[in-house]
């Protein structure tokens, strides 16, 4: 008698199982200076990065790479770091700031006719089709950060008045956050509507996408609470863009990396190393064959994958990395480190990444990874 097979199927990949026709994330929610230090950005390097909008593959281009190949299946995530491109080239910095949404503006509809030529035929296309967003500012397009936006207006203020907030973002020293956090910041009411709000599925139905959870195991909202309590305590409220766009919505102390006016000249020098690529990692690699890299940004994509899945992706990576080049990645709720199949090849540099990780304002992960090829 035949016998049966009875081992699952392997799942479908992550888009094929989720929409990715919009735009999720409007900003990079990973650290950009976590990134550069973890990546030891070369001159003249070659780096594969997640795309997202655009914002840490931009910050790369600050320490002059020979080439920054940045990579999504999500063609609206491509267009919005086509239009960031365009902004640096065309636009000064404040110029810039304001057409993206962070300083007021009421011509951007004018300035995005002017950086139209600009972009591909697709982006230009998606941006036709989307005024009102241009209209408001791209930073504030995504699905992420409307989720944010109803966390800011309908149960923040449950939860403290305005006063309060801004008391909270104008403190820096691990002793005045903790005692502030104790005395005034964490009471029930906190407690309670984060946890709920931030749960698998109010996160999932209007932040994210339920899909993006499928081997996630832990409690999500406890864990996710115990890094928003660590950044309120442990991380300079006044000088964290990630949590001032939470609280405010948007960047007004201070700005994530590629938004620094330190570093407008070298990002604008440097825009021709930057090329876009729809698709998987896999098939940009693919399409890439002839480049080893010194580096991948590889945000949180394992995730999303089983671990068989996850093997098979990382042994790729490794394959077209050169020796000592560095693979940084996030874990925020699953854990993806152990791969006994890219042992050999990969080192894990747990005690760096242990330390950048204590200095991440994008608090929401669980992990920071860094390896590297050997």
């Amino acid at each position: 008698m035949e016998e049966k097979n009875h081992m699952a199927p392997e799942p479908a990949a992550i888009e094929q199982r989720a929409r990715f026709d919009r735009i999720r994330y409007a900003n990079c929610w990973e650290d950009a200076d976590v990134l550069v230090s973890a990546l030891q950005v070369k001159k003249g390097g070659a780096y594969c990065s997640i795309a997202s909008a655009g914002d840490n593959a931009l910050a790369l281009l600050s320490h002059e790479p020979g080439l920054v190949l940045a990579v999504d299946i999500n063609p609206a995530q491509l267009a919005c770091v086509e239009i960031r491109k365009a902004a640096f080239q065309h636009l000064s910095y404040d110029q810039m700031l304001s057409f993206l949404g962070i300083m007021p503006a009421d011509n951007r509809g004018a300035v995005y006719q002017r950086l139209r030529p600009e972009l591909s035929a697709s982006a230009q296309a998606f941006w036709d089709s989307q005024g009102k967003i241009i209209r408001t500012g791209i930073i504030h397009a995504g699905k992420f950060e409307r989720y944010f936006g109803i966390f800011r207006q309908w149960v923040l203020p449950l939860i403290h008045g305005r006063a309060t907030v801004e008391r909270l973002l104008r403190l820096n020293g691990q002793a005045a956050q903790e005692e502030f956090y104790a005395a005034v910041w964490n009471n029930r009411r906190w407690r309670l509507l984060f946890k709920i709000f931030f749960s698998r599925a109010l996160m999932g139905r209007l932040g994210r996408d339920p899909e993006f959870f499928a081997y996630v195991e832990t409690d999500v909202a406890r864990r996710i609470f115990s890094r928003a309590e660590y950044a309120l305590t442990h991380l300079p409220a006044d000088t964290n863009p990630y949590l001032e766009y939470i609280l405010r919505g948007n960047f007004r102390q201070t700005l994530p990396l590629y938004l620094r006016r330190e570093h407008f000249a070298a990002i604008r020098a440097n825009l021709g190393k930057l090329v876009v690529f729809q698709g998987t990692v896999r098939e940009a690699l693919d399409a890439y064959a002839h480049i080893f890299f010194d580096g991948f940004n590889l945000s949180d994509i394992f995730e999303y994958m089983s671990m068989p899945q996850y093997a098979a992706e990382l042994a790729r990576i490794i394959a077209q990395a050169k020796p000592g080049a560095r693979l940084v990645y996030w874990n925020m709720l699953a854990r993806r480190k152990e791969c006994p199949d890219a042992g050999a090849r990969l080192r894990f540099c747990d005690a760096e990444a242990a330390t950048l990780f204590k200095q991440d304002k994008a608090f929401f992960y669980r992990d920071l990874i860094i390896g590297e090829v050997v």
